[in-house]
């Protein structure tokens, strides 16, 4: 039976958001069962997932990427997006270790508004009403996480908010710097450079090897999923679905990043949300939708930050 490309399109975005949800979830598994900590699972995600891109760009282009490295501009701009990469990884890890995986997840939807700030700020461009209106969204969607909707005990549980907002401010630069090496070596071999360079910067400061107290199947399993599904399949899926149908509605559907997250969260390790919070986490990911709905003036669509390397 021959599929509608649409159908593909939406199937192929749904996938990859599901691939980031999920990864989140498996990764607070193995902060909260096995032991790790956000320095062992940062260089082991970027430097599997940079080599095994790398090798699937030499397989599907017939081609040697080390190539890519023999201009110097290409040199510079992919050390830097590695750097910022690592930062975005850390950042999201630490996010998840310190709260869970569906606050960190729904947290990083506030990217587009750092894209929406940018653009305001450094290029004179005035923004809409409705980027207004999701500024508005996101502070209160923010409040209501942090705060779980008691303002009068001034009880915050605000770390896991702050490190899932940072992760969303490195992944809105990961974002904008890179445009020209995308431009000149193609998007995979960027971010499969950005995550090879990274792991090997992060190899500088914290030990490649994980010092985690539990090694069994399921943690082996949970591992690979973060390689393989978490990062290597689902960017890949989700470019391959720009190709079926527009960007802006890809980044809509890979909203499903913080719901599978929150759902999988729940299902699985029995993570709690009260109402105020899954109010505060509908907000924060309608600003998603709302920011990236076909528009004239709208900012372009971007990938959720803790997987455009992100998420």
């Amino acid at each position: 039976m021959r599929i509608h490309p649409i159908l593909k399109g939406i199937f192929l975005a749904a996938f990859a958001g599901c691939c980031w949800g999920s990864m989140g979830v498996a990764s607070q598994y193995l902060f909260t069962d096995c032991g790790f900590t956000p320095d062992d699972l940062t260089p082991l995600r970027m430097l599997g997932a940079g080599v095994v891109m790398l090798l699937f760009v030499a397989y599907s282009q017939r081609r040697n990427p080390l190539n890519d490295l023999k201009n110097l501009k290409n040199l510079r701009d992919l050390l830097i997006y590695g750097i910022t990469v690592l930062l975005i990884q850390y950042c999201f890890f630490v996010a998840i270790n310190v709260s869970n995986a569906g606050t960190a997840a729904i947290m990083v939807g506030t990217g587009p508004l750092f894209i929406m700030g940018f653009y305001v700020v450094c290029k004179n461009r005035k923004p809409t009403y409705r980027e207004l209106v999701c500024v508005c969204l996101a502070i209160i969607g923010i409040a209501l996480i942090i705060t779980k909707g008691d303002f009068r005990s001034l009880n915050f549980s605000w770390q896991g908010a702050f490190w899932g907002i940072l992760a969303s401010a490195f992944g809105a630069v990961s974002t904008i710097q890179p445009r020209a090496a995308m431009n000149r070596i193609g998007v995979i071999s960027v971010v499969g450079w950005g995550m090879l360079l990274g792991g090997l910067v992060s190899c500088l400061f914290i030990s490649p090897i994980p010092k985690a107290s539990v090694w069994n199947l399921t943690t082996i399993a949970c591992c690979l999923y973060i390689v393989v599904f978490g990062t290597v399949i689902s960017f890949c899926c989700y470019l391959k679905s720009t190709d079926y149908v527009i960007p802006s509605v890809s980044a809509i559907l890979a909203s499903f990043e913080p719901l599978s997250s929150v759902f999988l969260s729940v299902v699985i390790l029995g993570t709690t949300f009260n109402s105020w919070e899954i109010l505060g986490g509908l907000a924060i990911i309608s600003n998603m939708i709302i920011l990236s709905w076909p528009s004239g003036r709208s900012i372009a669509a971007i990938p959720p930050s803790s997987e455009n390397a992100q998420n």
